[in-house]
């Protein structure tokens, strides 16, 4: 045995450090040697008097151990205590991607202080502290990180922070380029694609991309979306931050449309939320090549197939025994022909299913005979109901009208008319004309003018229908529209029988609720409540609109006399066939395919419900690196708050694999943390950092990671000057 000083050089460091060697012989003879301990610093007592043993036990002599005279001794006293064992580990899995190399690259720094150095310590910090930019500048300097990093605590300022941020934005696309190829140099290549939307809010007003609305948690703020892709091991691969009011649809589509023009995203199964369950995203992404899955959207169930066994559990009684009423469920749906995977999935592989039409089918050029009275009237009844206080908005009277909102205020435009123009209309008079014909008119600014336009509209003679003959070839690309594109899919329809029973409970938990709210307010209307009849009627609406249930119900609103008083009563009458649709696709689902993706029916449903890898990235970015609240002011300093959190979040999934089911990443920070590093000083001016003592569960965690290093007991750095 002897004792062997390795010396490892960083960028601006030197570390030297001691290990005790053994030589032997392989199996095959050859000669090699092998560590048996990491002893620390080279100069320190115990390495010294280890090499005096070794080399009197090699010359058979003995040795006497001999305590240093007391002035001899340097009397050692605790300064500072410093965050060491997590950030360490840290460091370690940045510097194994190449991370430092990476940024030395595509961030040359103008100043001794590198910028990815200081990159890696907000990345660092939102894995285990995280908190403001300025809060950063306070907490690197009680950690060990400016020591393993090389830089003084001076160095890591509010100025440098942000200027790093600024050029953090600028280098982000090829960051993320570069992340992607060693990815696929370190680790095997990618098996899945998964992407996803999320949002995150503002202290304050943010910046110019955010806008005030709704987040996905309810909370009405100011806020951007986020755009995320990774891989089936959770690790980041493209993202992007939308402005406030961009739609996650329009948002996710225009990253697909990027990465479908990627080489290594070819033949990669793409697994898409359910928000691109829609014949447009579904024809979109049959268009740009990516092997994508999907789920439909209830409202697609019925045009892609007609073989939802929903009839046979159209009588099916809940009844009560949450685990009876799985199983049950289960033995009905396995009768009507779904395969059992698990007591939680039945499948049914439809094969290739054809959907003719890429989207809204087009309007026709004009509208049935009695179409435009009717579009006068419900244009009419909207704006009435809404005066009358029946409706408090008119999304909700759209919605009881059984149209959109978007709708309502198209056929609004009408009400622009002068009232003889729509009273004409009422009457039939404009019967087959088309709708824009109408709504052109309506737009003109003068009544005038509207009336002449509308007079001359009746002179005109209504549109013909087309021809049944077919057009002449050569002109039929003038005058006709062309054909849909099929939409052909591999589609599979699952089962949850565990959904199934929780869509029916929550369905009666809403029925009981409605219940007991006309309850109430019968009860109030009986005492001596004085809401008029539209009061109550706009009452029952905010309450029905709450659950989207406007069109389950009949209202009645009557009068009684109680007590000599005439009394409001109320009641609600459910209308069967409109709950019966509402419940026909309970527990059911449709994934849907790019129909060359050959797996098989079970391998579809369990690829699509993988998708929890990007789920847990977000909830990852939300809670452990606390991606929110954002308290920047600039787009700028907001996209580089992003990719911080995006580097976290990598550096969080690599610890999670390495340690392969140990402990979760979050688990292994909280229990590495208590090791620090203790800084000493001398009364002799020399000064020491000795790392904590290790317990025996880090030392599993360290070991798992192949970074026992880390947790030498002997000083690990020497300095002649104070910290």
């Amino acid at each position: 045995m002897h004792v062997r000083v390795v010396t490892v050089r960083t960028a601006g460091s030197v570390r030297r450090y001691a290990q005790l060697v053994q030589s032997y012989r392989r199996s095959d003879g050859m000669p090699t040697q092998r560590v048996l301990a990491h002893l620390g610093d080279p100069e320190s007592i115990d390495v010294q008097n280890l090499r005096v043993a070794l080399r009197a036990s090699a010359d058979h002599q003995r040795v006497t151990a001999v305590r240093p005279a007391a002035s001899d001794r340097v009397a050692l006293q605790p300064t500072a205590n410093l965050r060491y064992l997590d950030v360490a580990v840290l460091l370690s899995l940045w510097r194994s991607w190449g991370l430092d190399a990476l940024f030395g690259e595509i961030m040359p720094s103008r100043s001794e202080v590198p910028m990815g150095d200081v990159v890696a310590a907000l990345a660092i910090q939102r894995c285990v502290d995280p908190g403001s930019k300025l809060y950063a500048t306070e907490w690197v300097p009680r950690t060990a990180l400016p020591l393993l990093l090389s830089l003084s605590a001076e160095q890591f300022n509010n100025t440098r922070v942000h200027r790093v941020l600024d050029e953090l934005d600028r280098v982000t696309p090829r960051l993320m380029g570069s992340l992607v190829e060693r990815y696929q140099t370190a680790e095997a290549p990618f098996a899945t694609l998964f992407i996803d939307a999320t949002d995150t809010w503002f202290v304050g007003e943010g910046p110019p991309l955010a806008a005030r609305g709704k987040t996905k948690e309810g909370r009405l703020e100011r806020k951007v979306g986020i755009v995320l892709l990774c891989d089936q091991r959770g690790y980041p691969l493209r993202w992007e931050v939308i402005g406030g009011r961009t739609s996650e649809v329009t948002a996710m589509s225009g990253m697909l449309n990027l990465v479908s023009k990627l080489s290594w995203s070819q033949g990669v199964p793409l697994v898409c939320d359910r928000a691109m369950g829609r014949t447009a995203q579904i024809s979109a992404l049959l268009s740009s090549g990516l092997t994508f899955v999907t789920a439909l959207t209830q409202v697609e169930f019925d045009a892609y197939t007609a073989r939802i066994p929903h009839a046979a559990l159209a009588r099916f009684e809940m009844s009560g025994a949450g685990a009876e009423d799985i199983a049950e469920a289960g033995r009905i749906i396995a009768a009507a022909g779904l395969e059992r995977i698990d007591d939680r999935l039945f499948v049914l592989d439809l094969g290739v299913v054809e959907r003719v039409g890429g989207g809204a089918t087009a309007p026709p050029k004009a509208l049935p005979r009695d179409a435009t009275a009717k579009v006068m009237e419900l244009a009419r009844s909207i704006h009435e109901s809404i005066a009358a206080g029946r409706y408090t908005s008119e999304a909700s009277a759209a919605r009881a009208a059984g149209i959109s909102k978007q709708v309502a205020a198209r056929y609004g435009i009408l009400r622009r008319l002068p009232e003889a123009v729509q009273q004409q209309i009422l009457a039939g008079e404009a019967s087959g004309r088309s709708l824009e014909q109408l709504l052109r008119i309506a737009r003109l600014a003068d009544p005038d003018l509207q009336q002449a336009a509308f007079v001359e509209l009746l002179a005109s003679p209504p549109p013909r229908r087309a021809s049944a003959r077919p057009l002449l070839e050569t002109r039929r690309s003038e005058t006709t529209e062309p054909s849909p594109t099929p939409i052909r899919v591999r589609a599979i329809l699952y089962f949850n029988p565990q959904l199934f029973v929780d869509e029916r409970a929550r369905a009666a938990e809403q029925l009981a609720a409605i219940q007991q709210f006309v309850t109430d307010l019968n009860g109030r209307l009986a005492a001596a409540s004085r809401m008029n009849r539209d009061q109550i009627a706009a009452a029952i609406d905010r309450q029905l609109r709450k659950d989207d249930l406007l069109d389950a119900f009949t209202v009645l609103i009557t009068e009684q006399t109680i007590a000599a008083r005439k009394r409001f009563h109320v009641e609600l009458q459910l209308n069967p066939s409109a709950w019966e649709r509402r419940r026909r696709h309970d527990g059911f689902n449709i994934i849907v395919a790019h129909p060359s993706l050959a797996r098989s029916a079970a391998e579809l449903v369990a690829l699509y419900r993988a998708k929890d890898a990007v789920e847990k990235d977000f909830r990852t970015i939300k809670s452990v690196v606390e991606i929110r609240p954002i308290r920047h002011r600039t787009d700028e300093k907001v996209r580089a708050h992003v990719t911080l959190c995006m580097l976290a979040l990598l550096l969080e999934r690599t610890l999670e694999q390495k340690l392969d089911g140990l402990h979760t990443a979050e688990a292994a920070l909280e229990l590495l943390a208590t090791t620090h590093l203790n800084h000493y000083a001398g009364d002799n001016g020399a000064h020491l950092h000795v790392v904590t003592r290790t317990d025996d569960t880090q030392n599993k965690i360290l070991r798992r990671l192949r970074l026992q290093h880390l947790a030498d007991y002997q000083p690990t750095i020497e300095h002649t000057a104070s910290p």
